[in-house]
């Protein structure tokens, strides 16, 4: 398992988004740890081998995300603006409602911003 990470573009409904992939175990648990930010238009993909409720926290994330939960190319969940740290001060952990096998972090205000929903297709392009 390799903690090179890769950059590809996808089509979210009409917004193209640049992502890194983070298709191993070893790319999952790091995510965005350590980071102070995420350029503008730019993302992280969790890709996975099968869908399952995925289970995910803020450990070491500095920065708000919005978090696009995708089942075969189609957005069937989002949650926006999840902070670092619960009300009573834990570590954020959120998880998705149903199982999918892709899941895409951007930064806060992403999804309203781009006017994203639920249903949207996903797409992986071509370089």
């Amino acid at each position: 398992m390799s903690g090179i990470i890769e950059h590809k573009k996808i089509r979210i409904g009409d917004h193209e988004l640049k992502v890194e992939i983070a298709d191993n175990l070893i790319l999952h648990t790091r995510g965005l740890s350590n980071r102070d930010n995420l350029d503008e238009n730019t993302g992280m993909l969790f890709i996975y081998g099968g869908n399952k409720i995925r289970h995910f926290w803020m450990k070491e994330v500095r920065f708000s995300l919005d978090v696009l939960w995708i089942a075969d190319g189609v957005v069937v969940g989002m949650q926006e603006n999840i902070p670092l740290e619960s009300k009573d001060g834990h570590i954020m952990r959120f998880e998705s409602n149903i199982p999918v096998n892709w899941v895409i972090e951007v930064n806060a205000g992403f999804v309203a911003k781009n006017g994203l929903k639920i249903g949207d297709t996903v797409d992986m392009m071509e370089d």
